[in-house]
């Protein structure tokens, strides 16, 4: 079966739920490991075909014209035949004029791409260092090392899914900063959270619960400690073919091959084309192949189509089990969508996916599992809903400029209204406007979570209950809503709008949040134009709900509507729809 790509959010999530699902599942309880490679920063680094466009620069504008033994003219002629152009074509180069002018540099560029490593390896005379056309030609302190570099949607992803506790490790072969610098703006306590291994001394640090395993080396360490971590920077054919057998890398090759043995594995913008990843992977399953069929998929591909290396890396990984099985496997691992799309859809399904885990225990012995079910699809339409905006309205007749654009203001969007919904929900405090940092649901997955004590797993159950109504409404059409803003406080968390009236809705979880919230002024409590939703019963003194619009004396106030006590009060989901709208106006 043929299966076209995946180029939108809506169309991932619709894939995460049929033929992925089994990968949806595994992937909410913390199963995966993944591997990085250069395309989750192509959007922020220069690429492959722009690194070797600067290095054939670098070679051609240090020529000596006078001097025909040059070192810098042996080193690119050398590059040139790694090209493999014919000798009259090679005769027809000028060395005058600048590489972006050639007219065979396009071929040039797309032949070199395969042989990148070597054409890293060539040497530029006596005097110059082995490593001279990375670290000089190529400027890795500023090209990877920079310190203004800003993360991309998938650093930002990738850190979002690492502090909700579903994914622990990341192993990258990228030399940039960008997915550590994403975890330091997210959360305050990146050093005690999060260990970052170049060397093998950096394991011993055992505290952190994230780690970022960075095996071909660090450019922002390099840039600040030339003389340690330089060397350790690999991107040349004679480093990548001894990089498994030198001691010194032994210890980080036995953690990458336990990672790829005892886990599974999604790969992001990695090619898996290096030699030394294909003796860590084959000596990883040597003693422990895996077995087909398999469910969930050991092996995910976040592309849009198998190249050569991919299917290398399935054979090496099922063994004998690939043969007679290549073209089932192969569907099982393509996940038919770039990182962008499936990051983004990811840390969607998963903020739905914990909170439909939590709604079932809260609802299942009242109403059962029909109800557990119907609110479960209603979590799973205001999730697909606000995937629509993920994308813009027609994705294919815009300038790729113009959809990276609108991709990296959605993914801003989450962090920002995650963290002012739950910081509301859970203290009733209003965060630091535009902070940049995100509150997540949970620090583990759902069904880890709930076995700490102090967790409130009732209460998030009861905040996707009443995100299910919120769905609900949405996909019937009664309302259309808007995301709040955490520089617009008062603008509420989500704001309901209807013919008659935009509602501002606060979601908190008990009754010292709303009263925080009301101690510091985020809301009028004599404005109607406001739904206060409690997770948790009010005191007695304060029951409201549900009831309609007006309080005591007829006069006009704020809604109030306790999920508790509304579940305890009706008879079925439709019963509860119903006690919203009315508490709302709606």
């Amino acid at each position: 079966m043929t299966v076209g790509p995946a180029r939108t959010v809506v169309a991932l999530l619709e894939k995460l739920h049929t033929a992925f699902s089994g990968f949806n599942t595994a992937f909410n309880e913390g199963q995966y490991v993944l591997w990085l490679g250069s395309g989750i920063s192509r959007d922020r680094v220069k690429n492959v075909a722009e690194l070797l466009t600067s290095v054939v620069e670098h070679l051609r504008v240090n020529i000596d014209i006078g001097d025909d033994d040059c070192e810098y003219r042996t080193a690119l002629n050398e590059v040139l035949r790694l090209a493999a152009l014919r000798r009259e074509e090679l005769d027809t180069l000028d060395f005058s004029t600048t590489f972006t002018s050639w007219p065979l540099r396009e071929r040039i560029v797309s032949t070199l791409i395969t042989n990148y490593s070597q054409v890293l390896d060539v040497s530029v005379g006596d005097s110059n260092p082995d490593d001279y056309l990375v670290w000089t030609a190529l400027d890795v302190p500023n090209t990877y090392g920079a310190p203004d570099l800003v993360p991309d949607v998938e650093h930002y992803c990738i850190a979002i899914l690492m502090l909700e506790g579903l994914v622990s490790s990341a192993v990258t072969a990228n030399w940039d900063g960008l997915l550590e610098k994403a975890l330091a703006e997210l959360t305050p306590a990146f050093e005690s959270r999060v260990r970052v291994a170049v060397k093998p001394d950096d394991f011993r640090n055992a505290g952190p619960s994230i780690e970022i395993i960075k095996f071909h080396g660090c450019a922002v360490r390099a840039r600040d400690n030339q003389g340690e971590y330089r060397q350790l920077l690999v991107a040349r054919e004679s480093q990548i073919s001894r990089w498994t057998e030198q001691p010194e890398n032994r210890s980080m090759r036995k953690h990458l091959e336990v990672l790829y043995t005892d886990r599974l594995t999604l790969m992001l913008g990695l090619s898996a084309q290096d030699a030394n990843l294909h003796t860590v992977f084959a000596g990883a399953i040597q003693d422990l192949a895996r077995p087909w069929p398999a469910s969930p998929p050991p092996v995910v591909l976040s592309e849009e189509q198998l190249e050569a290396y991919h299917r290398n890396l399935l054979k090496i990984t099922y063994g004998s089990s690939y043969q007679g099985n290549a073209a089932a496997i192969a569907q099982s691992a393509l996940l038919g969508a770039y990182g962008k799309p499936t990051l983004l859809a990811l840390v969607l399904a998963s903020l739905t996916e914990k909170l439909s885990f939590w709604v079932q225990p809260e609802v299942q012995e009242t109403w059962g599992d029909a109800a557990v079910q119907q609110l479960q699809d209603d979590l799973r339409s205001l999730r697909d809903l606000v995937a629509i905006h993920a994308d813009p309205a027609h994705p294919e007749a815009v300038e790729s400029e113009e959809r990276l654009g609108h991709q990296r203001a959605f993914a801003a969007r989450i962090v920002d209204v995650v963290n002012l919904a739950l910081a509301v929900f859970r203290t009733g405090q209003i965060p630091a406007p535009r902070s940049g940092r995100y509150e997540p649901l949970s620090a583990r997955p759902a069904a880890q979570a709930v076995l700490d004590p102090d967790f409130p797993a009732r209460q998030f159950g009861r905040l996707g209950v009443a995100l299910s109504l919120v769905g609900r409404g949405l996909a019937s059409g009664q309302w259309s809503a808007s995301t709040g803003d955490s520089s617009l406080p008062q603008d509420g968390v989500l704001c309901l709008a209807t013919s008659e009236r935009n509602t501002r809705v606060f979601f908190v979880k008990d009754s010292a949040a709303l009263t925080q919230l009301e101690v510091d002024g985020s809301f009028d409590a004599g404005d109607p134009d406001v739904l206060i939703v409690m997770a948790d019963e009010e005191p007695p003194v304060q029951t409201r709900s549900p009831r309609g619009r007006f309080g005591r004396g007829g006069k006009p106030g704020a809604g109030r509507f306790s999920v508790a006590s509304g579940v305890a009060g009706t008879a079925s989901p439709d019963e509860l729809y119903e006690a919203f709208k009315l508490a709302g106006g709606l």
